[in-house]
């Protein structure tokens, strides 16, 4: 089943859990294996491949355990930057270099040399 906005929020909710448990099995891991090496209670994984609610944390911990939380980028990718942006964001940011202060009287101690 395709997760898009149509579905009700119990229903992503069971079919992500649906897509855990597929993955665990494809794993070739218990729910008790799976829950030792990801740190979290062997309820918690029970929870998650029901489709009931869980921490976000526990989801990390799930598929990091089994090697996909790469995945994650996916689920809210990084917005592109426009490369306006950072022009701008570079001349807010940049340094100025000081100048001296041309309108100071210079000391008039130096000389060419040549004036004899």
């Amino acid at each position: 089943m395709k997760i898009d906005n149509l579905l009700t929020d119990e229903a992503v909710l069971a079919e992500l859990g649906r897509r855990f448990a597929e993955a665990r099995l494809a794993a070739n891991l218990t729910q008790a294996d799976l829950a030792n090496a990801a740190g979290v209670s062997k309820r918690t994984v029970e929870r998650l491949e029901a489709g009931d609610g869980a921490q976000l944390v526990a989801v990390i911990r799930y598929l990091r355990a089994l090697k996909g939380s790469d995945g994650l980028d996916r689920l809210v990718p990084e917005s592109p930057r426009n490369p306006l942006d950072l022009l701008d964001h570079r001349a807010k940011g940049a340094r100025v270099r000081a100048r001296p202060n041309r309108s100071a009287a210079a000391p008039s101690s130096w000389t060419w040399g040549d004036e004899t």
